[in-house]
């Protein structure tokens, strides 16, 4: 920092406060939509490590390609707020139908620029960020401090937005455990998380077995290859230490390591230099190769070997692939993910079980018998096209569309997230009671990442399944399905139900029968496991209270008992006291009722079997079967149907007074609740103003503000 720095610091203010003022471009003309795409970091740093080279040559291809978007790259500055035309250096200007697309891995600059894409969101501006890794917080042994605390504040500015675009399946199941975790959901909890897979540089593909050519390495020699910074994780010293204990052996083997070095790598730079085979049988390449000599490496040599623990992609693997290069990969997801069968896969962390696992695969090699890449080739052309179907609302209608399907009576839709093996029993008993009728059933997945997806394919392949790569909510993944649906009637029905009885027939049965009782849905009386009745409608959403009056009411006592609480821990020290919340008794219900739950919930397959997509979780059932009673149809009980509700039934559940309003879904609750009363005029204004007052305080109690403030402008904005 020099005598000038603050003034670089006070005009780049300005200039940001001007920017901000002036974001929206009112001269725009119309129809124009402009693609904004983030390379900060390449323009700034021109590296050559694995980041950059995925940003340039997706870029190279988004050049090349006729977009219904005019491309613009923008780039940040470390001292000017906002975002600048990376040709022109201008201010960004951005009108309604644009789309910001954050390509590069700028940890530092995105989050001071938080103000500009919190604005571009909230109106209407489509913001997605292109991710690689959890690096920096699965393995922080590895990154520099600065990275290790600008990583979270990264994460946590990226995750505001619509959408991130990982680049392996694998790396996407991590983001999405990740943000699935309480202590770190995801701001918006909409989030869109999908994947792009990386493509190649090179345009070619060797047949695998076929000669190489100009081999570096002298007769009867085995060369291995291996490409990578010298990071701790990419087990450079287990590899090292491995071919040392072969070496001993006498076997003749050959070992190149292309990567720079990197910070926290010290101690593997100086294992290679004090290694007796430095130079000989060891060569390391101190830095990125060009583009020729790597694809030259790749193809003349016998082996690619990765010891990483852990990879986001692995772009290397692919790339050897191309060329036909055996590979050995250490047995983690995303190896799993990319080489298949393709690959030879070792296990442990130990010198010896390396060199072990290189003995098993030098005898295949002798033999001929070596597993042989199956990875398909791809070049950063597909790459950039999966992208844009993703970002860019132009290219989604050029998919492949389904084959059109048969009417059918019932589609049963089934709303899933890391709900693997209560769907799988709820699958079960559907095909299993369900005769009489033509059906179908749609399973809408919201980004489960605990096998849910593969799972219903492998052992439900008539089970339509759509895959929404986020968790967008009860309703919303309702009317995602019923798009697709074919049936007469809809079903929805929660994936922790289990049918007992043909439930399904009895509801489309009592439905013809009755064609003059102006019926606007059906339910039945759900069951715990143990036999007892659960709550299965009502005129309210929880049984607890009748009214938007008392709501405000209920949120008000809430709010002084947590402080009441609060005053006694700070104060006195007192430990917060577990309470004990018991379920309601139940009594059975046949006939008119005010609402039916969405666990079961049968209705006509038309405009009024939409959810208001506003709401996440809870009450959209409500605001629906509110409109049908406005309209003169009756939500109905009936009975017959057997169906039990296995989430919840536990009747004691321990609990923390205070602490338990940091539950997500008492959270999603209040909100839903606030917003169908407002929705519906049942509130009026100071009884509505209150209502967010004592639940602001509420959520911003010191116990719990850590987890419940950043709820509060959402509240507000209601």
């Amino acid at each position: 920092m020099d005598i000038f720095t603050p003034l670089r610091i006070l005009r780049g203010n300005i200039r940001g406060l001007i920017n901000q003022i002036f974001l929206f471009d009112r001269k725009r003309p119309a129809g124009e939509r402009i693609l904004f795409v983030d390379v900060t970091e390449t323009r700034r740093l021109h590296q050559h490590s694995g980041v950059p080279r995925v940003t340039r040559s997706v870029l190279e291809e988004l050049r090349g390609m006729e977009l219904p978007y005019r491309l613009v790259e923008v780039c940040s500055r470390p001292h000017h707020a906002g975002f600048y035309s990376a040709e022109s250096g201008k201010a960004v200007r951005v009108a309604p139908g644009d789309v910001f697309f954050g390509l590069d891995l700028s940890k530092f600059l995105t989050q001071k620029n938080w103000l500009f894409l919190d604005r571009m969101y909230r109106n209407g501006i489509p913001v997605y960020f292109y991710v690689h890794d959890l690096i920096p917080i699965k393995h922080p042994e590895n990154c520099t401090r600065s990275v290790i605390r600008a990583f979270p504040k990264w994460l946590a500015t990226v995750s505001r937005y619509t959408g991130l675009i990982a680049n392996s399946r694998s790396t996407r199941d991590e983001f999405a455990e990740y943000f699935a975790q309480k202590g770190s959901r995801a701001y918006n909890e909409r989030i869109l998380i999908d994947f792009a897979y990386p493509g190649t540089s090179f345009p070619f593909r060797m047949v695998p077995g076929q000669s190489r050519p100009c081999p570096l390495h002298k007769e009867g020699q085995i060369s291995f290859l291996s490409v990578g910074a010298m990071e701790k994780r990419k087990g450079y010293a287990q590899l090292l230490a491995a071919f040392g204990l072969l070496w001993d052996k006498g076997l003749d083997l050959k070992l190149t390591i292309v990567g720079p070095s990197y910070g926290g790598g010290g101690e593997v730079e100086e294992l290679i230099r004090s290694n007796p085979r430095y130079g000989t049988s060891l060569i390391w390449h101190e830095g990125y190769v060009s583009d020729d000599d790597l694809a030259a490496l790749y193809a003349e040599s016998d082996a690619y070997i990765s010891a990483s623990f852990a990879e986001g992609f692995g772009l290397p693997v692919t790339e050897a692939a191309a060329f036909g290069t055996p590979l050995i990969l250490r047995d983690i997801q995303v190896y799993r993910e990319l080489g298949g069968e393709g690959a030879f896969y070792f296990s442990g962390d130990s010198a010896e079980s390396l060199a072990s696992a290189l003995e098993r695969w030098i005898a295949l090699y002798m033999e001929g018998n070596v597993p042989l890449p199956r990875i398909k080739w791809r070049g950063w052309r597909d790459c950039a096209e999966d992208i844009c179907r993703i970002i860019l609302p132009g290219f989604r209608n050029r998919a492949v569309t389904e084959p059109e399907r048969k009417p059918c009576d019932v589609s049963v839709v089934i709303v899933n997230y890391n709900t693997c093996k209560l769907l799988r029993d709820c699958l079960a008993s559907i095909y299993a009671q369900t005769e009489g009728l033509r059906f179908e059933v749609i399973v809408s997945d919201n980004g489960s990442v605990d096998g849910s997806v593969a799972m219903v394919t492998q052992e439900f392949p008539q089970v339509l399944l759509v895959e929404n790569r986020a968790n967008l909510g009860f309703g919303t993944a309702n009317n995602r399905a019923l798009d697709r649906a074919s049936g007469k009637y809809v079903f929805y029905l929660n994936s922790d139900t289990l049918l007992l009885n043909n439930a399904i027939k009895i509801f489309f049965d009592y439905w013809e029968a009755h064609p003059d009782e102006n019926l606007g849905a059906l339910g039945c009386n759900l069951i715990w496991p143990d036999g007892r009745l659960c709550l299965s409608s009502g005129a309210n959403r929880n049984g607890r209270f009748e009214s938007a009056s008392a709501f405000r009411k209920n949120q008000r006592k809430l709010c002084l008992r947590s402080y009441k609480v609060a005053l006694r821990h700070y104060a006195f020290r007192k430990p917060l006291r577990p309470v004990k919340d018991l379920d309601p008794p139940v009594e059975k219900i046949v006939g008119p009722v005010g609402y039916v739950t969405g666990a079961d919930l049968f209705l006509l397959n038309d405009k009024n079997a939409r959810f208001d997509e506003g709401y996440f979780m809870y009450y959209e059932e409500v605001d629906l079967e509110y409109a049908l009673s406005s309209a003169g149809k009756k939500p109905c009980l009936i009975d017959g149907p057997r169906i039990v509700h296995l989430e919840g039934a536990s009747s004691v559940r321990g609990k923390y007074e205070v602490k338990d309003q940091t539950d997500f879904s008492r959270i999603q609750m209040s909100l839903s609740a606030i917003r169908f009363f407002k929705k519906h005029n049942l509130i009026g204004p100071v009884s509505l103003f209150f209502t967010k007052l004592y639940t602001a305080l509420l959520w911003l109690n010191p116990i719990v503000v850590k987890d419940t403030g950043r709820y509060v402008h959402r509240l507000m904005r209601l």
